[in-house]
């Protein structure tokens, strides 16, 4: 698969301090895995990260990440490689972010504050640029990330209202939490759940669910986190599937010709 570039440019004059390029490598991998865990469905995600190659000159360091996907349980069954959606998906991400103040799907609430970090990270201790490439595509991470993060996170109205996808993660840290990726825009919204849902919410992890509560939504409408939730499992198919075109049966202006035609028709 092709290499993910990751740049950071030096204040000139400086040096960027270990510290700081550190905080960068790990903010940037925690990312590359909430996309992959969104999109393979699996909590720790399906790739392993690794470094190809480093490069460094007067004005910037590069780190080129690859990754192989993780052994599998089932050693029979090869699981798809989804290493180029995982990197399509991680520079879109980011392009909302920086460029359209919009939360991408897959990345959770922590991941949202992980990129503001990142951007916060900037003209500290020598860093100040940031840039992801891979192939003939390039995006920055500028101090604009860490101001939109902080725009598209806060409650700006709240509805009583459900919201169906598919139940993945707990978090115990501080808060009982839970994501919850849309059915449709496969957005991630942290569900505030109560430490009595425990065995209800463990048990419905993985699964097809439709969570009811207060919807807490950001300034562009959309639903960042469920308060006082409750879940229900939803048996059997994705209600959400869309009929074939043999299910919708045949138009009855099918075999008019006319506008003319259909016009008599429908009046009698």
């Amino acid at each position: 698969m092709p290499a993910l570039d990751f740049q950071i440019n030096n204040v000139v004059g400086r040096e960027v301090s270990a510290r700081t390029f550190n905080s960068a490598i790990q903010h940037a991998l925690y990312l590359l895995t909430e996309f992959d865990a969104g999109i393979s469905q699996k909590r720790r995600g399906s790739l392993a990260w690794y470094i190809a190659r480093l490069g460094s000159d007067s004005s910037q360091l590069t780190v080129s990440f690859i990754s192989h996907l993780k052994p599998t349980k089932q050693k029979r069954q090869i699981p798809p490689d989804i290493a180029p959606r995982v990197t399509t998906s991680f520079l879109s991400g980011v392009e909302d972010i920086e460029e359209r103040c919009k939360t991408p799907p897959y990345l959770s609430e922590l991941g949202m504050e992980r990129a503001g970090e990142l951007s916060d990270l900037l003209s500290r201790n020598g860093a100040a640029a940031f840039r992801f490439s891979s192939e003939d595509r390039a995006v920055e991470i500028t101090p604009k990330t860490s101001e939109n993060v902080h725009k598209l996170l806060p409650t700006k109205r709240t509805a009583i209202g459900s919201v169906e996808g598919r139940l993945e993660g707990i978090n115990m840290h501080k808060h009982f939490r839970g994501v919850l990726y849309h059915a449709i825009t496969h957005k991630a919204i942290t569900c505030l759940f109560d430490e009595t849902q425990f065995d209800l919410v463990k048990n419905a992890l993985g699964q097809h669910v439709v969570v009811f509560g207060e919807l807490q939504k950001n300034i562009n409408g959309d639903t960042v986190r469920i308060a006082r939730p409750s879940l229900e499992i939803i048996e059997g198919r994705n209600r959400f599937r869309l009929p074939d075109v043999g299910e919708l049966g045949k138009p009855d202006f099918e075999d008019i010709d006319s506008t003319k035609e259909y016009m008599e028709l429908i009046r009698g």
